[in-house]
């Protein structure tokens, strides 16, 4: 059973900017987005984004009246998470081992509190790196893409940590 990855619509935002949803596919997981994730006006996404995304095994989740309830509960916990990273939090939650791709610093911290495991877009680029799902070239030019994004809110020196490690010529043995 593979691990469960749950987007949040900053990642599939970034990860769309990064020209990285068609390699998603080619990784060992199960990618999960809530329903009302996908149907929002945030993501902006084309009938091709998400074909592409589909056809790579994207699963919709539609949560259950019981995952919503659990949704508004967090939400009145924490008020200042929007409905969609409540939905996201208690999909994650429900899935044995899931995991939470989010960049909100808010929801991750809140997400880690409620022992939930949690990664961004970088941990993609290292999973995508460490099976060679995509080349180093194709990688290097998502981070110098999101490195010239002002509205994608990585830390540089992420980055440049990421770019340095890609360059290096690829170990034998």
């Amino acid at each position: 059973m593979p691990v469960v990855v749950v987007h949040d619509a900053s990642c599939l935002i970034d990860l769309r900017k990064g020209r990285l949803l068609r390699a998603l596919g080619q990784l060992p997981f199960q990618f999960v987005v809530p329903l009302p994730v996908r149907e929002s006006e945030l993501l902006d996404f084309s009938a091709k984004d998400w074909k592409v995304l589909d056809s790579g095994g994207m699963e919709t989740h539609d949560l259950p009246p019981r995952q919503v309830g659990e949704a508004f509960a967090v939400k009145r916990r924490f008020g200042r998470l929007s409905a969609n990273d409540c939905f996201c939090l208690v999909t994650a939650r429900s899935r044995r081992g899931g995991i939470l791709l989010t960049g909100d610093s808010r929801l991750r911290k809140i997400a880690t509190n409620e022992g939930v495991r949690v990664h961004g877009v970088l941990w993609i680029v290292d999973q995508l790196d460490s099976t060679g799902a995509a080349t180093r070239g194709f990688l290097i030019e998502a981070l110098e893409t999101w490195k010239e994004d002002r509205l994608v809110f990585l830390p540089n020196h992420l980055i440049d940590q990421r770019l340095r490690r890609l360059r290096l010529p690829a170990s034998t043995g």
